[in-house]
């Protein structure tokens, strides 16, 4: 638990940690794998993304509150290939920005 307005989705996470959480649980290169896709296409994630490469940033710190868009995209990932659920997203951001658009 927190004190003061710190909570529990502030508690960072290892990487090992949020791999086990996962149902079921995944490889540290399976989680590598879903943290490329929602680094893409979720807000939440955007800090995942490495400013000078534009691939994924090993610095950046998991906290509980991005346990359930990875496990969306775990759940997804037994029935479906990487590409599809990639494409997926990237149809939801899609999506998004043209509705934001219409404002």
């Amino acid at each position: 638990m927190g004190i003061g307005r710190f909570t529990w989705q502030n508690e960072e996470l290892t990487r090992p940690e949020v791999a086990a959480m996962l149902k079921p649980k995944v490889s540290a290169r399976q989680l590598q794998a879903y943290l490329n896709i929602a680094r893409k296409y979720l807000p939440e994630f955007q800090k995942f993304t490495n400013e000078k490469t534009g691939g994924l940033n090993g610095m950046s710190k998991l906290y509980k509150y991005h346990i359930a868009p990875l496990q969306e995209i775990r759940s997804l990932a037994r029935e479906h290939t990487l590409a599809d659920i990639e494409s997926e997203f990237q149809q939801r951001a899609l999506s998004k920005s043209e509705v934001g658009s219409w404002k």
